[in-house]
């Protein structure tokens, strides 16, 4: 094969790939975009593939099915998750430990009453199966972020069982937060405040948060 050849193919595997993110991309934004007008059980792997303009059989390519569509989608909804837990947090939402926890709840609170998607995905009652015990893991990955901005502001142990802890702080609030929207159909001022209790109290009685000296 010649050098020109070479550069050719390079140049031809390059676009395919490039074409693939897009591909990709396009299935997940029409997802996020279908979500957000129909419930869950409404929406077919059909239905998203024609939203996001590619060929049904083409989508086939980069997810298996639509489980495997909303799981990828759960783990990059969970990436909002992450980014706006790491941005820095108020004076006096740092005041106390507890402040600090509370805050973390009401970052939450904002981002599941803003997005559809992650209210059906993340602490829907009718999420698949598939997608809710895929989903453990993104929490696992908040819970380990909420972890080193605890650990930032308090002196508090480093090890497996103190960084498990926040992954269960998680699965309570959010437990919280699904039965708001079993009860409500949307997350309520009462419910966060049931789901900051329900929280801090876990934390109160599992460990001692002392201040670290900034």
């Amino acid at each position: 094969m010649s050098k020109r050849q070479q550069i050719g193919l390079r140049k031809s595997h390059s676009a395919m790939h490039q074409r693939g993110v897009e591909r990709r991309a396009a299935l997940l934004q029409a997802a996020r975009e279908l979500l957000e007008e129909r419930e869950i059980e409404d929406i077919s792997f059909r239905d998203i593939a024609s939203h996001a303009g590619v060929p049904e059989g083409s989508a086939y390519h980069f997810y298996a099915n639509r489980f495997d569509l909303f799981t990828a989608l759960a783990a990059e909804l969970s990436e909002d998750f992450i980014k706006a837990h790491r941005k820095p947090v108020p004076p006096s939402k740092r005041a106390s430990w507890k402040d600090l926890a509370e805050h973390l709840v009401d970052v939450g609170a904002r981002i599941y009453a803003a997005s559809a998607p992650a209210r059906q995905l993340l602490i829907g009652v009718k999420t698949p199966p598939e997608v809710k015990q895929a989903d453990r893991i993104n929490d696992l990955q908040v819970g380990e972020v909420m972890y080193e901005v605890f650990a930032k502001y308090f002196a508090i142990p480093d090890n497996d069982e103190m960084r498990a802890a926040f992954y269960y702080f998680i699965e309570i609030t959010d437990l919280m937060f699904m039965l708001s929207l079993m009860e409500h159909g949307k997350i309520t001022p009462a419910m966060t405040a049931e789901a900051k209790r329900a929280g801090v109290a876990y934390l109160g009685s599992y460990f001692q948060i002392a201040p670290r000296a900034l």
